[in-house]
């Protein structure tokens, strides 16, 4: 018991890590809401294609609802006002000011913004609420007050929620699959790449009509699923599994389309390298900035 209350108590080892990420996860968030302002009405306002989803006094859930409160339907501009809500505290908590403030506030506009529009969405912006949740807790502790061991424990905590969220991911994805009849024969992939909504010119040109390709990838990303939650914490093969995770993830962005989810799923990999793997992705950023 002793040395399961020193994970959470000892100081917090990955803060320059998990900051990185938080840029990296802000930076994405920003690109993708200024990508979708040209049709920001028909997403988010009250009268747009996704319509209301209905509001309900319950809880804490009325918080993050506030663009489906029918007051909306002639308040027109208070979508705008979630936009550009959201736009100002990302770009705050990048350049780190208010950092405590920014992350509260980047998650109450975010999922807001994310739950009004969910229609259009994918699976991707859900796992991004998750994250934004959990690093709302994680903050450099200001040492020598006695906020400093709560924090620090606060740190230790979120931080490892959120690998377990990713991993309770995978699994749950891989045993839902092993009840589908299509995935355990192998031949899901080429059933996908057959429907045109989740399936480019290079999706169906590579499963649609190759059925031993298709059963490959199947098995792959089956095997991927399966072994990621017992694999990620083996020193020796993370590494590998990370990169064939970031393959098969983009594959998910480029090739079948459904691209927040697969960025989302590699950009959170960045929680599971070790701190020499950051800084060397760090440099690898830092060379493609002063390049471009």
């Amino acid at each position: 018991m002793k040395r399961w209350a020193e994970i959470f108590i000892a100081d917090f080892q990955h803060m320059e890590k998990v900051e990185f990420f938080r840029k990296v996860l802000y930076v994405f968030l920003l690109i993708n809401t200024l990508t979708l302002l040209p049709i920001a009405w028909e997403i988010w306002s009250y009268n747009g294609i996704t319509g209301s989803r209905g509001f309900h006094w319950s809880g804490s859930y009325a918080l993050l609802n506030v663009l489906s409160h029918p007051k909306n339907s002639s308040w027109e501009w208070v979508y705008v006002c979630f936009v550009i809500g959201q736009i100002v505290f990302l770009i705050s908590g990048i350049l780190k000011i208010w950092p405590r403030v920014s992350a509260v506030m980047v998650y109450f506009f975010t999922v807001n913004l994310f739950l009004k529009g969910s229609i259009v969405f994918t699976g991707g912006e859900v796992l991004i609420n998750f994250l934004l949740f959990y690093l709302m807790f994680v903050h450099l502790p200001k040492e020598g007050t006695k906020w400093a061991f709560f924090q620090n424990l606060l740190n230790n905590t979120f931080y490892r929620l959120i690998l377990i969220q990713l991993c309770i991911l995978y699994f749950f994805s891989f045993l839902y699959k092993m009840y589908d009849e299509n995935w355990v024969s192998g031949e899901a992939m080429m059933y996908v790449a057959r429907i045109d909504h989740f399936s480019s010119a290079g999706m169906k040109w590579l499963f649609a009509e190759n059925r031993t390709l298709a059963i490959i990838a199947t098995y792959i990303t089956l095997f991927y699923q399966g072994a990621f939650p017992i694999l990620v914490w083996f020193k020796k093969v993370k590494l590998p599994l990370l990169l064939l995770g970031v393959l098969i993830h983009l594959s998910i962005s480029f090739l079948m389309g459904i691209f927040a989810f697969g960025i989302i799923m590699s950009l959170s990999y960045i929680l599971f390298l070790d701190e020499r793997q950051i800084n060397k992705l760090k440099g690898l950023f830092q060379r493609k900035a002063k390049m471009s």
